[in-house]
């Protein structure tokens, strides 16, 4: 895409078999697990989307690449050799005992119940060949912590582009603080890091957000008179919710595409209100999501400048409920083949 900014993405990036419940209902294929969800929504957007993977020469590779070619997103970086892996995850939506959907990820087979193939970590030689690329990115996205993301983030920060970390973990913690000291937006799950806040009183990235599920989310930033006093954002009402996966990729999605397109020179130089309003732009992304099975669901209804105008409206009436929105796809993304059928069975 000439001239659209540029972000590099490593980490998940995985084949998702969306199941919504009716076994009348054909599972459907897309790219899935957060890098992968980001990047697809950015190229959707009109970024240059670069995601950085090694995945293996199988079927299920080919769906995941199948799909992120529907969406313009570059494959420069994405190997498919005997000695990568293609993740599967099983993206099953059910309803609990009130009748509202919630959803499950299996990461198991369910006739062997053996373990579906798992994420394998870049290398060092292969962030080595991605940084010999000349191209530089506006932002480089990762939710993984490994030594050849480390590579890219040191090697891209003294570039000057905007480090995106979504970690999914702060176990090791001394890793943790090597990633967020490097890290210019930490966003991250109240769920899995619930003592983020305790352990780091004040501010270390320009932004750092914590997102709370449907109760929206908090955030603080170096941009604000107390920059470590944290501010809440709250989420949005949302009538008949189809499936709250992926709301948290539309998000940090959003919050690239507002922030992020002159890389940290221009994020750093973002007032509190571009901070707000980019947050804002994310939720509604992430609550319209809502509305569609599977972690990407809208960008199969609707068209991207559509999407923007239907945000647009909702910024000014703060309602989503008042939205007539598609129902009929415009890609069809359900899947006859006998091995997505397999992982239908519970």
């Amino acid at each position: 895409m000439k001239n659209a900014p540029v972000c590099f993405g490593t980490g998940l990036v995985a084949l998702d078999v969306i199941l919504n419940g009716s076994p009348a209902t054909l599972p459907k294929l897309s790219a899935g697990g957060s890098c992968g969800n980001v990047l697809s929504i950015l190229s959707y957007l009109n970024w240059s989307a670069y995601p950085v993977a090694r995945l293996a020469n199988d079927r299920a590779g080919a769906e995941l690449v199948l799909d992120m070619t529907r969406w313009g997103v570059h494959q420069e970086f994405l190997s498919q050799t005997e000695e990568g892996s293609t993740p599967i995850i099983i993206h099953r939506i059910l309803k609990d005992k009130n009748g509202l959907p919630i959803h499950k990820f299996e990461f198991k087979d369910p006739e062997t119940k053996g373990w579906l193939p798992q994420f394998k970590p870049i290398t060092k030689n292969v962030a080595a060949e991605v940084m010999h690329s000349n191209l530089i990115p506006q932002v480089l996205y990762f939710d993984r912590m490994n030594p050849g993301t480390f590579e890219l983030a040191k090697y891209y920060k003294a570039k000057g582009s905007v480090i995106f970390f979504e970690p999914t973990s702060a176990k090791d913690e001394e890793l943790f603080e090597k990633f967020l000291a490097l890290a210019d937006v930490v966003k991250y799950s109240h769920e899995r890091i619930p003592e983020f806040r305790i352990k780091h009183p004040s501010i270390t990235s320009f932004l750092e957000i914590e997102t709370l599920g449907k109760e929206g989310l908090v955030f603080r930033c170096k941009n604000r008179t107390k920059p470590n006093h944290w501010k809440e954002a709250k989420g949005f009402d949302i009538e008949k919710v189809q499936d709250a996966a992926g709301a948290g990729d539309w998000c940090s999605a959003g919050l690239i595409t507002q922030l992020c397109s002159n890389g940290y020179k221009g994020l750093s130089s973002s007032s509190h209100n571009d901070v707000e309003k980019a947050i804002s732009f994310g939720q509604i992304l992430g609550a319209l999501n809502c509305l569609y099975d599977g972690a990407r669901g809208l960008m199969y209804y609707i068209e991207s400048k559509k999407l923007v105008k239907a945000v647009a409206s909702v910024e000014m009436s703060k309602s989503i409920s008042s939205l007539k929105l598609p129902t009929t796809p415009i890609i069809d993304i359900s899947s006859n083949l006998r091995f997505a059928k397999l992982y239908s069975k519970k």
